[in-house]
């Protein structure tokens, strides 16, 4: 509800440069709490602007949604998002999902994922979104295994978010999986905290050990190569805001924990 709340935010209180493009994340927040933010004060929203994650989701916003564009624009079978949350990708792109006979599944763990689909359940859509529970720190996943078959159909997998809060072991064991289930050329993209910044960030409860990668990037490259995956694009979340929000210019922090990573399956 967090992130949630700030994309809301963001795409009610920000000038067209600096917006979040995501329109439709305002059906996951109580009307009650839509109407507050409505009124924010601007006190309210200067504090908010000081944190470095604020603009950084603007940015990480628009970077996967110009990776979910340049896989349909390259040719896709399905899309499988991993932690999807709150993200709205499957409805705000569905129609060139639709017309191009692209399959959605949404993924998340069970609670989250059932009150997903029941929110969603009403949004006009074409039945082209499945859901299903999963949790990464399983360390197995047989039902996802089985939706994805054997016969390998070019897929894009996305996970935002996601793996700062995943153990280690389980997440490497995830994407060696992924190569194996996947189409050649697949596309899979996700984001990273950096080794030694914020350590202890996504520990709690099951997560013991929470994944994280260096900033070097043929160590980056070498690690996901033993998994079968090719390391096609690796950009860390200061030099992404800079690129995608260059207005900001020196007048918000920047967010410097970040790595983000396009791969392909080999």
């Amino acid at each position: 509800m967090y992130v949630a709340r700030l994309r809301y935010i963001q795409t009610i209180h920000e000038r067209p440069e600096r917006r979040n493009p995501d329109m439709l994340v305002r059906h996951f927040i109580p009307a009650l709490l839509r109407l507050r933010t409505a009124w924010m004060g601007e006190q309210e929203l200067s504090r908010l602007r000081s944190d470095p994650f604020y603009y950084y989701l603007v940015a990480r916003t628009r970077y996967y949604d110009q990776v979910v564009n340049d896989a349909i624009a390259g040719g896709l079978d399905r899309v499988v998002g991993v932690g999807c949350g709150s993200d709205t990708r499957a409805y705000r792109f569905q129609d060139r999902l639709r017309n191009q006979g692209i399959k959605v599944l949404e993924c998340d763990q069970t609670e989250s994922i059932t009150e997903k689909q029941r929110l969603t359940k009403q949004w006009r859509h074409f039945g082209h979104v499945e859901h299903l529970g999963i949790d990464l720190n399983d360390g197995a996943w047989p039902k996802l295994e089985a939706w994805l078959g054997d016969n390998k159909p070019r897929t894009l997998v996305l996970m935002e978010g996601v793996s700062p809060y995943v153990n280690s072991r389980e997440m490497t064991q995830f994407l060696r999986l992924l190569s194996s289930r996947l189409a050649p050329g697949s596309p899979v993209a996700y984001d990273f905290k950096i080794r030694g910044v914020k350590d202890d960030f996504g520990r709690g409860g099951r997560t013991e050990i929470p994944f994280r990668l260096s900033t070097v990037k043929d160590e980056v490259a070498d690690f996901h190569a033993a998994l079968g995956l090719q390391l096609e694009q690796m950009e860390l979340s200061s030099a992404l805001e800079r690129r995608v929000l260059p207005d900001l210019n020196g007048s918000a922090p920047l967010f410097e924990e970040d790595g983000l990573l396009r791969l392909r399956v080999s």
